[in-house]
């Protein structure tokens, strides 16, 4: 198996020693290996979506915040978000959940659009099948 080096905050490396430790992983290659696949999975189902669809974000943003940049992102798909709301975490971060209905090409690019963003920590998506 290939070895791969990856560069993370001392804060993501604590993280990641605890879920190594805690979850039972056998190593933190098994943690990234599993968070990997986990993303891999949420990607291909938005990806393989036909049609119009619904889609729940959960988008994280880094210490500094949400910034211009990723509400222009935002501006750019604002036909097809139908509502936001964003909250302060109790470490002082900040992050917004956004559900979106339309075309699943067209949501599919506003994910990928909104995880380019430097801001932008982490984009979870739902796919809703109601």
């Amino acid at each position: 198996m290939p070895i791969v080096a990856v560069s993370m905050s001392k804060s993501d490396l604590v993280a990641l020693d605890e879920l190594h430790n805690d979850a039972g992983f056998p190593s933190r290659s098994g943690v990234i290996r599993h968070a990997l696949y986990a993303l891999l999975a949420e990607h291909k189902s938005l990806e393989q979506a036909k049609g119009q669809v619904t889609v729940i974000m959960i988008v994280v943003y880094g210490e500094r915040g949400k910034d211009d940049q990723c509400n222009r992102v935002q501006i750019k798909y604002s036909p097809l978000i139908t509502a936001t709301m964003h909250a302060h975490s109790t470490q002082g971060g900040c992050f917004e959940v956004v559900v979106a209905n339309g075309e699943a090409s067209k949501l599919h690019s506003f994910t990928k659009e909104l995880r380019s963003q430097r801001q932008v920590t982490s984009v979870q998506t739902c796919l809703v099948e109601a």
